[in-house]
C-alpha cells in the first residue's frame, strides 16, 4: 500500500510506542477532525497495517501487509536483527517441512510432468534439458547479479563463445563463472549433494578472479558480512560458522523430498552466509543438485520476479519467516518446469535441438 503523507504521519506515531493501542483521538493535534482522521485509520486496518481492538487500534506487526510494508522501508528505519540459531538447529529433517503438503504436492506434479518423465527414461533428453538450464540460469542468475545481459546473448556467448558489448570485465566475468559452475553441475550433477566439499567447489567456479582474496575462494569466510539493503546481521565467528555450515550440510544431505532439499538449499545458503561474497549465486546453483540428482525438472529462476526473490530472502533474515519464497518459487517452478517439459516434447515430436526462451 502506498500511504499518504497523513497516513505515513499516523503509522509514525503507532511505531513510537509499537505494543500500545492508540484512539483517534490521540491524532487531533493534527490539526483535521475526528472524521477524517477516523476515515484514514480505516484505510489502515483495510489495508492490514492496523488492526482495530474497539474503539482503539494497534499496529497488526502479524500481518503479511505490515511485513511488506515494513521491509519495504529503506534499512534504516529498522532494528538490527542477529542471526537466529534455532531456525537451523530446530529444523529436523523429514519430520520439518518448510514446503507445506500442499506446495510439495504442486512441485511434485510440474516437476514429472510427461515430457520431463520421458526425458529421465531417455537419458540423452534430460542432458537436452540441462543444456538448456546451463544458458536459462546462467542467464537468470547474472541478471539477479545486476549483469544486464539479454538471454540471447547468454546463448551466443555460451554457444559460440562471442562476447556482448557493454559489459564489464567483472560483469563478464561473472557471466563465464555460473557458466563454469553450471557446466560443473551438468557433468557431474548425479555425483554431486550438499556436501560441504562440493559446496565449496561450486562456490570457487562461481567465485574465481572476483575477489582481491585468493584464500577467500572455495573457503568459509573468516570477515564479517554486512548487507547494505538489510539490518541482518549474519554468523561473524569463524568457529561458529564452520560448525553452522557443517550441521547445515549434515541436515541438508538426509532431506528424503528433492523438493524440500532444494528449498532448504535455496534459504539457508544465504542466511548461513558462509562465504565472503557469492552466497545468493552458490545457492541457486547449489538447489538444484537435488532436483539434478533425481532426474526432476531443474530450476532456472527464470520465472520467479527478482522484487519477489529479495523480498522473500529479507523477510526470512529480518523475520524468520520463509512462506514468501516458498511462494515464490513454487509459483515460479511450476512455469519453468512446464517449459521444460515441452522442450523435451517438441524434441520427442520431432523436433530440432534447442533452448527454450525465457
Amino acid at each position: 500500500m502506498s500511504l499518504t503523507e497523513r497516513q505515513q504521519k499516523i503509522i509514525d506515531v503507532f511505531l513510537e510506542s509499537p505494543d500500545q493501542t492508540r484512539s483517534v483521538g490521540d491524532f487531533t493535534d493534527f490539526g483535521l477532525d475526528r472524521t477524517t482522521i477516523f476515515r484514514d485509520i480505516k484505510k489502515l486496518v483495510q489495508a492490514g497495517l492496523l488492526q482495530a481492538e474497539g474503539k482503539v487500534y494497534r499496529l497488526d506487526k502479524d500481518s503479511d501487509a505490515y511485513l511488506r510494508w515494513d521491509l519495504s522501508r529503506a534499512p534504516h528505519h529498522r532494528e538490527p536483527v542477529r542471526y537466529n540459531p534455532k531456525l537451523l538447529g530446530d529444523y529436523k529433517p523429514n519430520s520439518t517441512f518448510l514446503l507445506t503438503d500442499a506446495q510439495l504436492l504442486e512441485l511434485e506434479k510440474a516437476g514429472k510432468v510427461e515430457g520431463i518423465a520421458q526425458a529421465r527414461e531417455k537419458g540423452k533428453l534430460y542432458e537436452r534439458v540441462l543444456a538448456s538450464l546451463l544458458i536459462d540460469l546462467t542467464h537468470a542468475s547474472s541478471n539477479l547479479e545486476n549483469v544486464n545481459i539479454s538471454w540471447l546473448d547468454t546463448k551466443t556467448l555460451i554457444e559460440f563463445g562471442e562476447r556482448p558489448e557493454g559489459l564489464t570485465e567483472q560483469q563478464m566475468q561473472i557471466v563465464l563463472n555460473h557458466k563454469k559452475a553450471i557446466t560443473f553441475l551438468k557433468d557431474h550433477g548425479p555425483a554431486l549433494s550438499l556436501a560441504k566439499r562440493d559446496l565449496l567447489d561450486i562456490h570457487a567456479l562461481l567465485i574465481e578472479g572476483l575477489l582481491g582474496d585468493a584464500s577467500a575462494i572455495g573457503a568459509l569466510r573468516s570477515v564479517v558480512v554486512r548487507f547494505d539493503d538489510s539490518k541482518y546481521l549474519p554468523p561473524d565467528n569463524p568457529h561458529q560458522l564452520n560448525e553452522i555450515f557443517e550441521a547445515f550440510c549434515e541436515k541438508a544431505n538426509v532431506i528424503a523430498n528433492p523438493y524440500e532439499q532444494a528449498f532448504f538449499a535455496m534459504v539457508f545458503i544465504p542466511y548461513i552466509q558462509p562465504f565472503q561474497d557469492g552466497n545468493k549465486r552458490t545457492s541457486r546453483i547449489a538447489m538444484n543438485i537435488p532436483l539434478v540428482k533425481n532426474a526432476l525438472a531443474p530450476f532456472s529462476f527464470s520465472d520467479i520476479r527478482g522484487r519477489d526473490y529479495t523480498f522473500g530472502l529479507l523477510a526470512f533474515y529480518e523475520r524468520n519467516q520463509h512462506r514468501f519464497l516458498a511462494n515464490a518459487f513454487t509459483t515460479a517452478y511450476k512455469k519453468s518446469a512446464a517449459r521444460y517439459g515441452d522442450l523435451v516434447s517438441h524434441i520427442n515430436d520431432g523436433g530440432l535441438l534447442g533452448t527454450i526462451s525465457t
